[in-house]
C-alpha cells in the first residue's frame, strides 16, 4: 500500500477496500496509513482471515462455524471503528463490511459484536 496507490483511486473517486488477509497488514493498521480514505462517500472492508493466518489454517480452526472459536479483537475494533465513521457522516457515508466465517468462526457473531462496539465506544 502506497501513496501513489491511494493517489490514483482518489482520482478516480474509488475506495480502497480495507481488507484483512493472511498477506495484508491489520485493518487497523490500514486505517492509519495517510490517505487510505479515498472516497468520502463509501467504504468497504472484508474481514477474510486474521493477518498471517493461511486458509486452510482458518477451515480447520473454525469448521463448522457455529460459534466464534478466536476472537480477533483488533479486527473488531477496525470494523467497528468503520462502522461508527459511518453513522457519524448523518448519511453522508456508505460503508460495505463483509465478513468471513474464517475470520473468527462465525461472521453473524462478529459482525454483531462490531455493531455492539461501535454503539458503546
Amino acid at each position: 500500500l502506497h501513496s501513489d496507490y491511494f493517489a490514483t483511486l482518489a482520482r478516480h473517486a474509488s475506495a480502497h477496500v480495507f481488507n484483512s488477509w493472511a498477506d495484508m497488514p491489520s485493518v487497523s493498521e490500514q486505517l492509519a496509513l495517510a490517505g487510505s480514505r479515498t472516497n468520502p462517500e463509501f467504504t468497504g472492508a472484508r474481514f477474510l482471515l486474521s493477518p498471517g493466518r493461511k486458509y486452510e489454517d482458518a477451515v480447520k480452526l473454525f469448521s463448522p462455524y457455529d460459534r466464534v472459536k478466536e476472537v480477533d479483537e483488533e479486527g473488531r475494533r477496525a470494523g467497528a471503528k468503520l462502522i461508527h465513521e459511518t453513522v457519524a457522516s448523518g448519511g453522508g457515508m456508505k460503508a460495505f463490511i463483509y465478513l468471513n466465517n474464517r475470520f473468527e468462526g462465525n461472521a453473524l457473531e462478529t459482525i454483531a459484536a462490531m455493531i455492539d462496539l461501535a454503539q458503546n465506544d
